[in-house]
């Protein structure tokens, strides 16, 4: 599982997004029923579409992927083959859907399985319209999704009514075997609810560049001329709108500027409606031949939405809202309680880590907007949760995206692209937009006061002395003696260290309790004294900061004379040293205090006479003796001064 910190940043610049995981779908069905050969140019690569062509292969289907921007499919006729295995669909909705549809066409029994999230996600609704149909499928699981068995049992086109109120695309399935079928398929809806209707939409126009006879009245119903098949041909797919909206949510929460190329103002697509609520909320958004310009206004208003027919666009909407001036509500999205997670679910529990206040119902979410903060980002092995609280992360610093490789499902290149357009930008500055160095001796209270001032003012919070500790323990672990500088050298160099939500990483392991053992504390003082090993840990430090958008409050003992010499704030923190060996001992829980004051003797020796950047106040620094000061007077100070200098 890998981890994502996002760098902070205004989005500006231009992008090309992958092809629609829609269109592509859609297309690859229609051409693999096809009679001839078809040529699929701009589809996406991912795991989604991955999933739907191994599908299509192992029910005999010849498709030729080695171009990336042309896929050659040669159609099976609709004379499909049985598969010698299970059709493993993974966590791909759409192939589940649309493959459950096409197991009905083949002779002899086709067992459909999928992810463990994708055997809770219901799929009876389609069985039943298919069952309607002739079909016999059989549910193998204890849930109302996969797996299932459908068995050679040929259906015909007859009228039925679908309950298309959870997706629609038990719909666009059976609508996309529908021209196969002897008979004609007339379609109608429980209650006439069609969820997500331009999904449908879309569905039609696709089968209708094949050849397909189909079309949509009014009621709604939907009418298919049976045994007309579809005809192999050469099909364009557009740019993903779903992907889009993630690039224009970054312009829009960032004061960007970002052309978005390839989308047509006139596309079919459901989530180009996003466009519309950004202009609602105050974007600037202009369509252009070739593509779409959205420049993020000074501050975004919130806004009232039914989202119904764009439900995957809710996400990032939701998010953006969070940047919002007041409280926003997004209505008629129940359905996306039963896709890849619980959606609003999921919504809720993360805007709270990022301090905004969400309340849903069963098909609403309401967001209160504010200053949204950093935070770790739970995804839930949805892809949507992970782009969407990516784009808060360039306002937001201090943002990481746990498993942060689930937007493969829908854009591998997604965090690529985000650099993309923030990597020569202006950085947003946060509430305060500083980098404040706290220096001094162990026992002074730095990392107290650093996290206390860092909660005040809004700004992430980053402990180097973690990064010696951390370099320390590798070498005790690895058993090296802390005098021999060369191996310690090579042993530390082989590792990454990490810093997130006040845990130090050391390739991906949590070390945070690791790092504060004695044999580690022992160790530390001459392991840090190392010149090489210092200029390894000062590199990852400013890498650090630079990836949380180059602001931060940084305590050690070297930051405001080596870290970070420019700091907008240099503090040095100090103390008597009896108050600093009561402070220590109550920290650790000891009662020998006379040895802990020496310990702390001997540890300031050693950094005032060390020959690489030997612990001092630089000369512009806040000198604070905190000896006979509580923690909320040394952060009432720091936090004064910090805001004179920004408005000197």
């Amino acid at each position: 599982m890998m981890n994502r910190a996002v760098r902070p940043g205004r989005a500006v610049g231009s992008l090309e997004i992958p092809g629609s995981r829609s269109l592509t779908n859609r297309a690859l069905v229609t051409a693999a029923l096809a009679t001839g050969r078809s040529i699929l140019r701009g589809p996406l690569d991912a795991e989604d579409t991955s999933a739907m062509r191994a599908c299509l292969r192992s029910l005999g289907v010849t498709i030729d992927d080695g171009d990336p921007n042309a896929w050659s499919v040669q159609g099976s006729g609709g004379r499909l083959s049985a598969p010698t295995g299970r059709l493993e669909v993974g966590a791909s909705g759409t192939t589940a859907r649309f493959v459950t549809a096409l197991g009905v066409l083949v002779p002899g029994a086709v067992v459909i399985d999928g992810s463990e999230r994708m055997r809770k996600r219901p799929i009876t609704d389609l069985v039943d319209a298919l069952v309607a149909l002739g079909a016999e499928i059989e549910m193998l699981g204890d849930g109302a999704g996969p797996p299932l068995r459908v068995g050679g049992r040929q259906p015909a086109g007859r009228s039925i009514t679908i309950n298309a109120m959870k997706s629609s695309q038990y719909v666009s399935a059976v609508a996309l075997i529908a021209p196969l079928l002897a008979g004609d398929t007339m379609i109608t809806f429980f209650d006439e609810v069609l969820v997500s209707r331009p999904y449908v939409e879309m569905t039609i126009d696709v089968m209708t560049r094949f050849g397909a006879d189909i079309e949509l009245r009014p009621g709604p119903e939907l009418y298919v001329h049976g045994a007309t098949g579809y005809s192999g041909t050469d099909f364009a797919i557009e740019p993903d709108f779903s992907a889009a909206v993630y690039p224009a949510a970054a312009a829009a929460i960032t004061g960007g500027d970002v052309r978005i190329q390839g989308l047509s103002e006139q596309s079919r697509q459901a989530d180009r409606m996003f466009f519309d609520v950004l202009e609602e909320m105050g974007c600037g958004v202009d369509w252009m031949k070739g593509g779409v310009q959205v420049h993020g206004p000074e501050r975004l208003r919130p806004v009232r939405r039914d989202m119904s027919s764009a439900p995957d666009a809710a996400l990032m909407l939701a998010v953006v809202c969070a940047f919002a001036d007041g409280e926003s509500t997004i209505s008629s999205v129940g359905n996306l309680r039963i896709k890849e997670s619980d959606r609003l679910m999921a919504l809720e529990a993360q805007l709270a880590t990022i301090g905004i206040t969400a309340t849903t119902t069963a098909d609403s979410i309401s967001v209160e907007g504010g200053r949204p903060r950093g935070g770790e980002i739970e995804t839930y092995d949805d892809h949507r949760i992970a782009m969407s609280f990516a784009v808060a992360g360039l306002v937001a610093p201090g943002m990481t995206i746990l498993d942060s490789e689930c937007v493969a499902k829908t854009w591998p290149g997604f965090f690529d692209a985000l650099d993309a357009i923030t990597a020569d930008a202006t950085r947003v500055s946060d509430p305060m937009g500083v980098i404040i160095a706290l220096d001094g001796p162990g026992g002074s209270g730095k990392t107290t006061v650093s996290r206390a001032v860092g909660e005040r003012l809004n700004l992430p919070h980053l402990d180097t002395g973690a990064f010696y500790r951390a370099a320390t323990l590798v070498a005790v672990e690895a058993g090296i003696d802390p005098d021999d500088s060369p191996a310690i050298i090579d042993e530390v160099k082989r590792h990454e260290y990490g810093y997130r939500g006040g845990r130090m990483m050391v390739d991906e392991r949590d070390v945070s309790a690791e790092v504060r053992t004695d044999p580690v504390t022992r160790a530390a003082s001459p392991v840090s004294a190392i010149p090489e090993v210092r200029r390894i840990m000062v590199a990852a430090q400013r890498d650090w900061v630079m990836a949380h958008g180059g602001s931060a409050v940084v305590e050690g003992r070297d930051i405001g004379t080596v870290v970070f010499p420019d700091a907008d704030l240099k503090v040095y923190l100090t103390a008597r040293r009896d108050i600093r060996a009561q402070r220590r001992a109550s920290e650790h829980g000891r009662t020998d205090i006379g040895r802990v004051a020496g310990d702390l003797e001997r540890r300031d020796s050693i950094d005032s006479t060390r020959k690489d950047s030997p612990l001092t106040a630089a000369e512009d620094a806040l000198i604070l003796d905190t000896s006979d000061l509580t923690i909320e007077q040394v952060v009432d100070l720091i936090v004064t001064e910090a805001q004179q200098r920004k408005h000197r």
